[in-house]
């Protein structure tokens, strides 16, 4: 059994861990903070979406310690290698389960519980889940996954970050929509490759086809964030279209959780 006192020393013992890697470099503590601040709204996210799912209160409060250490590995991956490109750097999700081991982070946990968390941690960031995975990793996965995403979608909507906070591109004021793009909307595909900020923000909206819980297309709804998103891509037939087809994803898979009737 899982319970909140179980998340309090975790979380005491995750601010231990953050006061100890704490840096005099402002671009470093900057990219530090914005991880610090997704983390803590990816725990709200998390313990919505299993409220709403009405899943037991157990694996609502499981599901905050898997948000609250999802991303402890992008903390050393940005002081080593100053960005979040796995590709370029490490594996996130590896570095980040290497740092619970190390720390003993998690040592107050059961063996069994401490081992979901670390599987549902190295899935979270897979382009892919193995459905042959057993059931209830790919149930804290799929949490994760989509508390996460929902997260880089409120990002989005403020600031422009890829694998660093940007602050010196030009806008985009005559960008086209990529073929291959409207191609993998019109497919029902997440978008596997970008080269524009606003080949990125298709690429994330995109991810609409990888979440999994109809409480989370509630949550989308609610705030509002496709809207607020497309806002930043110029306008074009290809927009509009890729923007029906979003909406259109989102209200069949939302059913009953839509926006409205969330319990937030």
């Amino acid at each position: 059994m899982i319970s909140d006192p179980d998340f309090d020393l975790i979380n005491k013992r995750f601010r231990e861990y953050l006061n100890s890697i704490g840096t005099h470099d402002q671009f470093i503590q900057e990219h530090i903070d914005l991880k610090v601040e997704h983390t803590y709204r990816v725990i709200g996210n998390i313990f919505l979406i299993a409220r709403n799912s009405g899943l037991p209160d157990d694996d609502a409060a499981l599901a905050r310690i898997v948000a609250l250490v999802h991303d402890i590995g992008r903390f050393q991956q940005f002081i080593t290698y100053h960005t979040f490109d796995d590709s370029q750097s490490v594996n996130h999700a590896e570095l980040g389960i290497t740092i619970l081991k190390e720390t003993g982070l998690l040592n107050e946990l059961d063996e069994p519980v401490r081992l979901l968390v670390y599987s549902a941690i190295m899935n979270h960031n897979m382009a892919n889940l193995d459905p042959g995975l057993p059931e209830r990793v790919l149930h804290f996965a799929r949490l994760i996954r989509d508390a996460d995403k929902v997260d880089i979608w409120y990002i989005l909507t403020l600031r422009d970050v890829v694998n660093k906070i940007l602050t010196d591109h030009l806008p985009e004021t005559s960008y086209r929509v990529p073929d291959q793009i409207v191609d993998c909307y019109r497919k029902g595909r997440t978008v596997p490759s970008a080269v524009s900020m606003n080949d990125y923000r298709l690429l994330r909206l995109s991810w609409i086809f990888d979440m999994n819980f109809p409480a989370t297309f509630g949550l989308v709804l609610k705030r509002d964030y496709i809207a607020k998103i497309l806002a930043k891509v110029p306008s074009s037939a290809e927009k509009n279209e890729i923007e029906g087809i979003i909406y259109r994803f989102v209200h069949e898979k939302a059913g009953t959780h839509l926006g409205a009737s969330l319990k937030i």
